[in-house]
């Protein structure tokens, strides 16, 4: 989420969690406890109690104002936090090791809940006092915290009854989960900002294709043929489904998905699954989206379109709804790789818990 310059910067900066310990597959768990007690004891990082946390991200597009909480790696196993994509083996099992080595987690997950009117006026009634922490990042977006706890922070928690759905950190989540199974313990949870549906903003990510023997100008005709293709002078943005914007080379288009070739199915009725099955896969020969080497998603963010520019063609899908996402996964559906681009983001090192150790907990490893 930051630009090439705030990334370099961060990799020299002795606060960076995700730099420090969150490199590569992990740091070393002697490395990982070192770089926290450090923090610790100048006062960087503060330990807390029993709590749950209230917690606003305003960034130049977004107020989103949700929890920080642990949620227990058992409601995954069980079916009652719900995903909707499948996971890598391959990124599954790094981040396993990464768990494994670092003995922290520090990156939370998100999770989306149902709007509960009970929910929302416990966490306006928090926020009517100043925050216990607000700062800047340097991605410009402000985060404010409230810590909340004894039996206000019970009651908070109580309000979540129903089902939660993963927004962003599927492969953490499976990971945590089979790092929990294999070393039992206590400690079987997992940080994660909570947030109502109504309070998240979605996006999509560009198809974009690299691929110097694509024959564009057969490709658009053929576009054209089955589809509707229209030139325009910028970049296009989808204005409602069945629509793609287009850029190939220098040139860019509007693509209107016939609609008499949308299926019943609501899963592929979605528009990243009708790109797929109508255009990326019979036209460009990509059958496995997440395997391809040809293929790549670049997120529409700002700071991100620019390098959609740099691919042979790329298409950008209207965005799914959050609704779609909860409806796949009740309904156990797996949705297509990158079909949504949730906001808000929760930054790597905004909370922590050291886990226990293997084999038992002591003191200094309880505190986040």
């Amino acid at each position: 989420m930051l630009s090439a310059d705030q990334i370099e910067r961060a990799r020299t900066d002795p606060l960076s969690f995700r730099h420090a310990v969150g490199r590569g597959a992990g740091a070393s768990h002697d490395q990982a406890r070192a770089w926290l007690s450090r923090h610790r004891s100048s006062g960087a990082l503060n330990d807390v109690g029993p709590a749950v946390f209230v917690y606003r991200i305003e960034s130049s597009d977004q107020i989103a104002t949700g929890i920080i909480a642990e949620v227990a790696l058992d409601a995954y196993g069980s079916g009652r936090i719900k995903p909707h994509e499948a996971t890598l083996a391959k990124t599954e099992a790094k981040m396993a090791r990464y768990m494994r080595s670092t003995r922290i987690y520090g990156n939370p997950v998100t999770l989306a809940h149902r709007p509960d009117p009970g929910i929302s006026a416990a966490i306006v009634a928090e926020t009517q006092r100043a925050p216990d922490l607000r700062f800047t990042t340097a991605d410009g977006s402000v985060h404010s915290l409230w810590s909340v706890e004894g039996e206000a922070a019970g009651r908070l928690c109580s309000g979540f009854r129903e089902s939660l759905y993963v927004i962003d950190g599927h492969h953490r989540l499976a990971a945590a989960e089979t790092v929990g199974s294999e070393e039992g313990g206590s400690r079987r949870f997992i940080p994660a900002g909570l947030f109502s549906t109504d309070e998240l903003g979605v996006r999509s990510f560009f198809r974009c294709v690299t691929d110097p023997t694509i024959d564009l100008a057969a490709l658009l005709e053929r576009l054209g043929e089955e589809h509707l293709l229209e030139r325009v002078e910028d970049e296009a943005m989808p204005r409602e489904r069945l629509e793609f914007g287009v850029t190939a080379g220098d040139e860019h288009f509007r693509l209107r998905l016939d609609p008499g070739r949308e299926p019943s199915d609501s899963s592929a009725a979605l528009d990243v699954s009708l790109l797929q099955d109508l255009v990326l896969g019979p036209m460009l020969g990509i059958r496995n989206p997440r395997k391809d080497r040809r293929l790549r998603f670049v997120a529409d963010t700002p700071t991100d379109r620019p390098a959609a520019r740099d691919c042979t063609i790329s298409f950008l899908p209207f965005p799914v709804s959050v609704d779609d996402v909860v409806v796949a996964a009740d309904e156990r559906r797996t949705m297509p790789p990158k079909s949504t681009w949730f906001a808000p983001k929760l930054p790597s090192g905004l909370v922590m818990r050291a886990r226990e150790p293997r084999g038992g907990s002591s003191p200094e490893d309880e505190g986040s």
